[in-house]
């Protein structure tokens, strides 16, 4: 007997580099003040907005947009002439030169995947591609297919060579996907760009990834939102203040479809090969570095509340907010010490590290 199957796409779009993060600006959006500088571009996948306060060097804007542009050109794998679509598409065991940024992010997802114990892995494109979440034609794979994918998802499987600057894939079929972790090395490498050429106030945006750096200009923080998972875009749980740092976050709702009325969001399990299902709804990571906060918000997600809090509370520099299925909020204390709810009858909880 057949069973036919009604699919629900969401309609955020596909990010090639990362997932779509739940955080949006609480700023009012407005024009930059005289002196302010401020573009919008489409990159990645999605709409990159750059700040900078106390500043009219157009140029630098200029250029610290093609710098996200020529890293997208060599991360995507969604780019056939990238350099990680050459890994991917280059026999097994056969090195692959690349630059030393295509190196350093390899390096630093594998990092996180040792670190998560394999929740987090850079190797999971054939479990990507197989349920294309947030793609025209998502599908619920049988059994055997998921079974299949999940034998080529394992980052220890990906060599690289940091003295010889190249990376080999030990089986046919494996992919590399560093959505997870792209936006977040990007942001700060852009970060540091500005800094250096003496920007000394800006906001960066990789579509929900958003970084910050010094505060405003007439010392209050940046104020960004905390979404409600279960609400609209723009209806906030909260507001977070900070002058410095990373927030980025991943959840159920951005990318997902349905299928007779169940959704199947696109944080996927490397143990079962299945989208995450244990009772988070969003997990928002707060950090020094963007990098952190975009590999951190799918780990954490993937690990669940406890084993989630255990890692952040052991990392340093890392705070996190956690939004259970029922609507319930849980900070770490340092999350909790700069957010400020939108509803006084919000159901929180507050985690102190020992």
């Amino acid at each position: 007997m057949s069973v036919r199957k009604t699919y629900t796409i969401a309609a955020a779009s596909v990010l090639v580099l990362g997932m779509t993060a739940l955080i949006v600006f609480a700023e009012p959006k407005n024009k930059p003040s005289v002196g302010d500088i401020e573009d919008n571009r489409f990159l990645l996948d999605t709409v990159v907005s750059i700040r900078v306060y106390e500043s009219e060097d157009d140029e630098l804007l200029n250029r610290a947009f093609e710098l996200i542009g020529s890293y997208e050109a060599i991360l995507s794998r969604h780019n056939n002439n990238s350099e990680v679509s050459a890994i991917n598409a280059g026999p097994a065991g056969i090195p692959v030169a690349v630059s030393q940024e295509t190196v350093e992010v390899i390096l630093r997802a594998k990092k996180f995947a040792e670190m998560s114990g394999g929740a987090f892995d850079p190797t999971v494109g054939p479990l990507v591609d197989l349920w294309g979440i947030g793609g025209p034609s998502p599908q619920i794979p049988s059994q055997d297919e998921i079974e299949a994918a999940l034998s080529l998802v394992d980052h220890r499987n990906a060599a690289v060579d940091r003295d010889d600057l190249n990376v080999t894939l030990s089986q046919d079929g494996m992919t590399l996907d560093l959505g997870g972790i792209a936006k977040g090395w990007i942001a700060d490498e852009v970060s540091r760009f500005l800094q250096e050429n003496g920007a000394e106030h800006f906001l960066i945006n990789l579509g929900g990834n958003v970084l910050v750096y010094g505060g405003k200009p007439d010392g209050s923080p940046f104020r960004i939102g905390m979404q409600d998972p279960t609400a609209d875009r723009g209806r906030y749980m909260g507001i977070f203040s900070l002058e410095n740092g990373s927030v980025v976050s991943s959840g159920v709702y951005e990318r997902y479809f349905e299928a007779d009325g169940v959704r199947y969001h696109h944080i996927l399990s490397t143990e079962d090969g299945r989208p995450v299902r244990n009772g988070l709804a969003a997990v928002t990571i707060l950090s020094a570095e963007s990098i952190d906060g975009d590999a951190l918000s799918t780990t954490v997600f993937a690990l669940g509340l406890e084993e989630g809090i255990d890692l952040v509370q052991d990392l340093k520099d890392v705070e996190a907010a956690f939004v259970t299925e029922t609507g319930r909020v849980i900070l770490t204390q340092g999350a909790a010490d700069i957010f400020k709810p939108t509803d006084s009858d919000l159901d929180m909880e507050i985690r102190s590290a020992g």
